[in-house]
């Protein structure tokens, strides 16, 4: 019957982003009025500094001005960094980006980054959790540029995003572990 729903099933509202600039106004803003925990995932071929949009900047600045900002508040950031690797190499881009960011944020400490080794040939499906409120999803691939999502408000949905993403971060290797053990090693990328 029309109206009804099964126990379990749930309407859910979902935000639209056509592109780069919309996904990340957007996510930038909510990022903005977090409370105390955002975990975000980036998984994707190129680094940050391949974007071209303002508003892809500004997310990225944000992040990590809010991790900094003197709060009496606990606050957290997390972040997953999918390093993509062929052969065990990681790609030279992402990995000098990953040392950059690395430098860039380790005094930081509300500020956490973990490395995901990613051996696909595609970009990841990447997420913005916010507090315990919305969920942001974006989708990449084709064009460099090219970026859309979604983003929903809804307890249960986000409870499912936290679980895998909280699965993931079980099994990552910290950021400056992990540049110090491949950018030290004979496979250093060039």
């Amino acid at each position: 019957m029309a109206g009804l729903r099964a126990r379990g099933d749930a309407l859910l509202a979902a935000h639209w982003y056509r592109d780069n600039r919309e996904f990340y106004e957007a996510a930038t803003a909510r990022a903005c009025q977090a409370r105390s925990e955002i975990r975000v995932t980036y998984t994707r071929r190129y680094p940050p500094t391949q974007y071209t949009t303002r508003a892809s900047a500004e997310y990225f600045r944000t992040i990590l001005d809010w991790a900094s900002e003197d709060s009496e508040d606990e606050r957290s950031v997390r972040r997953i960094i999918g390093i993509p690797e062929r052969d065990g190499h990681p790609d030279s881009d992402m990995f000098a980006w990953a040392r950059q960011h690395h430098e860039d944020s380790k005094h930081i400490l509300n500020y956490e980054a973990g490395v995901l080794r990613w051996t696909a040939a595609a970009d990841g499906l990447n997420m913005a959790l916010i507090d315990d409120s919305v969920v942001f999803l974006a989708f990449s691939g084709g064009p460099r540029q090219r970026l859309n999502g979604l983003s929903v408000e809804d307890p249960t949905f986000m409870s499912y995003f936290a679980s895998y993403f909280d699965q993931l971060w079980a099994a990552l290797q910290p950021l400056g572990t992990y540049l110090s053990e491949v950018g030290d090693g004979p496979d250093r990328p060039v």
